[in-house]
């Protein structure tokens, strides 16, 4: 019975962590745009709209301006909701949804990339780096400790 309680819990942090690097691949203005529909609108899980004009997080985004390729954000949102069908999101869905799309506008833009095309140092997926984790700098002060 362990094991297969390790084995739900595995698959629902492989979830979780899908949806996280979803909303970060998201454009800027998508994320803003989607902050502010979880305020305003209904949103849903499992299709785009649904019967009673409720809508899914990204296409509420795109009612507010946000024109953007909607990437890998569906299939996350549908999965890390376990969306068998259309259903309104729960408010925990939600509020989780609400954590991560305002820790990434926080966080800034999506990855900066250099003009030689490869990231800049220390900024991965639009996520700042801890100092002494990947960085040069952190490498080189580790080294001479």
């Amino acid at each position: 019975m362990h094991v297969l309680e390790l084995i739900r819990e595995r698959k629902a942090n492989r979830r979780r962590r899908a949806l996280y690097r979803a909303v970060w691949e998201l454009p800027l203005q998508s994320r803003r745009a989607m902050l502010a529909a979880l305020d305003d609108e209904e949103l849903i899980v499992g299709a785009y709209t649904d019967r009673s004009g409720r809508v899914c997080p990204m296409l509420a985004a795109h009612r507010r301006g946000a024109r953007a390729v909607v990437g890998r954000f569906p299939r996350a949102w549908d999965e890390f909701a376990r969306a068998r069908r259309p259903r309104p999101a729960t408010s925990r869905e939600v509020a989780i949804l609400r954590a991560v799309l305002e820790e990434s506008v926080r966080a800034g833009g999506p990855e900066k990339v250099a003009s030689d095309g490869g990231a800049e140092p220390g900024v991965r997926a639009g996520r700042p780096q801890a100092a002494g984790i990947g960085s040069p700098v952190g490498e080189a002060a580790a080294a001479s400790a």
